[in-house]
């Protein structure tokens, strides 16, 4: 059976600051295809990010052991289970698995690999003894990592994993939001969620989306933390990803890590993976389906234009470099807004209302730079109002907030913006209440 998803493309790239060290990659990437008992055909995509550093010392190795064992979980598990049953799939008994079963399993199969790979090294001729190193409780913590993992299906697909990676989904119809990432209160700074931890199993993040329309295209980009934090902004980086995932795939591989190599020179030299993949929609006789929101730039194969790319990178200017970009392409807008949103605005406030209900944070969350340089008076609501065919979010965003509070929007041009009811709940999560104090951002 045919299952609507092309094959995920994948690459990964040593970081250039690692690399002027002499360090190992200590990311891994893979992807794989399997079927199901009733013969349906599954996508399967993974990223590790290994800790690295002297407390993880072989952390390369057990990223590349994530990513195996992940793959291999999914692959046993869907090899004995019917995917779907006579009328539908049964998505709680999937959720569940995604978010318990699942879980567990890689997580037992990736202690005892790295047991068996500690043996191996403790054995070999010029190692020393294993309890002269490490105590045996100790071990997992050498090979620390994190894990990202995408389950793609003909009806539905789900994620789950642990760690600091990203999901980033881009429709037909809108730019790309970002799904899923490390809740603060799991990773603080540089900590994160970690398969060494004796709690890793009940750490992981999972969620499971149907494909409601069989024709549905959009695109999926699961990636390390190195290519966020190469962005100068969160908003920079879901523009990036935008770009990726909504490139054509002739030739795809080879473009694709040479962007990732441009993005750890220009960014933070940190290791960087990505893998994405594509659903164009099962063929209905007579309609075609929907492509994929072309950026509007014109751009050749998957290499993305350098003065681009160099832009939504880091600098150390104070002032992220890629919205700087953005606001000098932009046209300066009167000081009061239009009455009614702009046409892209309202397909991105439809988007995120018709989506799933926990995407709506997560998404908002990821533009925490926008909300904070706005109360703060570094980014103009003008120059994102301007931009809002680039980035309807951004003049989503600046559409909702009111410089004369420093807070949201109320009244009659909180209405205009035609919110629902969760959407507004968000964003006023993000403005602070309406006052003349301008609170400090929420620290990260």
């Amino acid at each position: 059976m045919v299952s609507g998803w092309r094959p995920a493309l994948q690459a990964r790239r040593i970081g250039a600051a690692h690399e002027r060290k002499g360090r190992p990659c200590q990311d891994a990437v893979a992807v794989a295809q399997c079927r199901s008992r009733d013969g349906r055909a599954v996508q399967v995509m993974a990223v590790a990010d290994g800790h690295g550093g002297e407390h993880y010392p072989l952390s390369d190795v057990g990223s590349a052991l994530a990513c195996e064992q992940a793959l291999l979980a999914v692959e046993e598990h869907l090899s004995a289970t019917d995917l779907e049953g006579s009328l539908a799939p049964d998505l709680q008994a999937w959720s569940h698995w995604l978010g318990t079963g699942l879980p567990e399993r890689i997580h037992g199969q990736w202690l005892a690999r790295v047991g068996e790979h500690w043996r191996q090294q403790a054995t070999a001729p010029e190692a020393a003894s294993p309890e002269a190193i490490s105590p045996e409780a100790e071990v997992p913590r050498l090979y620390g990592t994190t894990l990202g993992l995408v389950v793609m299906t003909p009806r539905w697909w789900g994620y789950t994993g642990l760690g600091d990676w990203d999901l980033v989904r881009m429709d037909s119809n809108g730019p790309a939001a970002l799904l899923s990432e490390e809740e603060a209160s799991v990773g603080s700074g540089e900590a994160t969620g970690s398969l060494c931890l004796e709690q890793a199993a009940r750490i992981f993040r999972s969620g499971l989306q149907l494909i409601e329309a069989p024709g549905a295209s959009f695109g999926l980009m699961l990636s390390t933390d190195g290519i966020r934090k190469s962005c100068a902004t969160d908003a920079d980086f879901l523009v990036l990803a935008a770009h990726l995932i909504a490139t054509p795939t002739a030739g795809a591989s080879e473009a694709l890590a040479a962007n990732l190599e441009q993005i750890t020179n220009e960014g933070s030299g940190d290791d960087v993976s990505v893998t994405m993949a594509l659903h164009e929609g099962l063929h209905i006789p007579g309609e075609e389906p929907a492509a994929l929101a072309r950026p509007p730039q014109a751009w050749s194969g998957l290499a993305l234009m350098p003065a681009l790319l160099g832009a939504l990178l880091l600098t150390s200017a104070g002032i992220g470099a890629g919205w700087y970009w953005l606001q000098q392409r932009t046209l300066v807008l009167q000081r009061n807004p239009a009455p009614q949103p702009a046409a892209a605005v309202r397909r991105q406030i439809r988007q995120l209302c018709d989506g799933p209900p926990a995407a709506i944070a997560g998404t908002l969350s990821s533009r925490r730079s926008q909300f904070t340089d706005l109360r703060q008076g570094r980014l103009s609501p003008a120059s994102l109002l301007a931009a809002a065919e680039l980035d309807p979010l951004g003049a989503l965003i600046a559409g909702s907030f009111d410089p004369a509070t420093g807070g949201m929007v109320q009244g009659k041009a909180l209405t205009a913006l035609g919110l629902c009811p969760l959407l507004v709940t968000a964003l006023q999560r993000q403005w602070p209440p309406t006052s003349n104090t301008i609170p400090d951002p929420p620290a990260r």
